[in-house]
């Protein structure tokens, strides 16, 4: 079930994850305060040196395709199906009825779009439903599967040379303002991305908690999940490498997706 040239191995090593905290202000100082407030800036801070084991990553998105797999395997219904509705962007953030994974958009968006293409990266996923394809790709495989933790996500930037929150001159708006114009960004992206970062906030393993105590956070704890990447719809800060965004694990929009890590050396 594992195609060797659909991930990349890192070999354990040392890593520095995150920004110093000198450099917040400089940062919040070229960036639009209204829209990327100070603190979620200073929450990808202290630069912290870690140390990391093996490990292999997957180099693309799952697709709606791979994840149908194990809708059709185990009859498992993903929460916004569940409950009937999810979250789209239409000028302001608002609960739509009968989107899904199926369906990520808004359905008459999504009909006269063309959409829906299987190989597209699977969409309006919570994070609960991304774990729940984790555990049931590890009893196929036989191999410890999972979401990436924060630093694996951002030493795969690092490696796909994701600029650093530091090295961004400009705050641009996104192209992208509408689904329309989203899909076509995307089906673009997806012949044309190696990687396939910033085309969707990728849930990843871990807690959105601080890097230590030094920096302090209302938001941080054991309430939200982190995600990372941006979308095609985020500000270019948000598409840097150390940018970490929160959610609740139930949270599902158009805009967020996963990658799988292995806990091993493809070979």
């Amino acid at each position: 079930m594992f195609e060797l040239d659909d991930y990349i191995s890192f070999p354990g090593g040392y890593f520095d994850l995150g920004i110093d905290p000198a450099s917040v202000d400089s940062i919040v100082s070229m960036i639009d305060g209204r829209k990327i407030k100070k603190e979620f800036i200073a929450a990808s801070s202290p630069l912290k040196k870690i140390q990391y084991n093996q490990f292999c990553i997957k180099k693309k998105l799952i697709t709606a395709a791979e994840f149908e797999k194990f809708i059709r395997a185990t009859s498992y219904v993903t929460e916004s199906e569940k409950e009937g509705w999810g979250w789209v962007w239409n000028t302001k953030w608002q609960k739509e009825k009968n989107v899904s994974w199926k369906t990520p958009f808004i359905i008459e968006n999504t009909l006269s779009s063309g959409f829906y293409d299987e190989n597209f990266p699977v969409m309006q996923v919570t994070w609960n439903d991304a774990f729940e394809y984790t555990r049931w790709l590890s009893f196929e495989t036989g191999e410890e599967v999972r979401l990436p933790h924060e630093y694996e996500w951002e030493i795969l930037g690092n490696f796909a040379g994701l600029p650093s929150m530091k090295n961004l001159y400009l705050d641009t708006n996104s192209k992208v303002k509408s689904d329309i114009d989203f899909i076509e960004a995307l089906k673009f992206n997806i012949e044309n991305s190696e990687y396939q970062l910033g085309l969707l906030w990728e849930w990843t393993m871990d807690w959105y908690d601080g890097y230590d105590a030094s920096v302090s956070n209302r938001d941080f704890g054991n309430i939200y999940k982190t995600l990372r990447g941006g979308s095609l719809l985020s500000e270019n800060i948000q598409k840097s490498r150390e940018f970490r965004f929160r959610r609740c694990p139930t949270a599902r929009s158009p805009y967020y997706g996963f990658r799988v890590v292995i806990d091993k050396t493809m070979q």
